[in-house]
């Protein structure tokens, strides 16, 4: 576990903006709409991204990150990733999300 928390820190440190990755390859997410599950809601910090990897590994892969400008965190979550933005929007108001991120056009969308 070491490797990939040393590799998605380098990987945030690189991206303050925000990344979704894939955790079997870290390479990014290019496609899709990225929702977070509620199991892994502030999450922050190493502990937090540990957190996030153990769920990662057994609900479809994917782990995103952000900064909170409001408190200088960095937040990762585990990810689904939906290819239709009505599904995708509701899987965000299920898992009480306040806004999912359409990936193939950098476009944050509110809920």
């Amino acid at each position: 576990m070491k490797y990939l928390i040393d590799a998605i820190m380098k990987i945030a440190n690189e991206n303050p903006d925000g990344f979704t990755i894939e955790l079997t390859t870290l390479l990014k997410v290019e496609k899709g709409f990225s929702v977070a599950y509620k199991e892994t809601q502030n999450c922050f910090g190493i502990e937090g991204l540990k957190r996030v990897i153990i769920h990662s590994e057994t609900h479809g892969k994917v782990i995103g990150g952000w900064l909170n400008e409001d408190n200088n965190l960095y937040y990762f979550d585990s990810i689904m990733i939906v290819e239709n933005e009505i599904e995708a929007i509701k899987l965000g108001i299920e898992n009480e999300q306040i806004a999912i991120f359409d990936i193939t056009n950098l476009k944050l969308i509110k809920l």
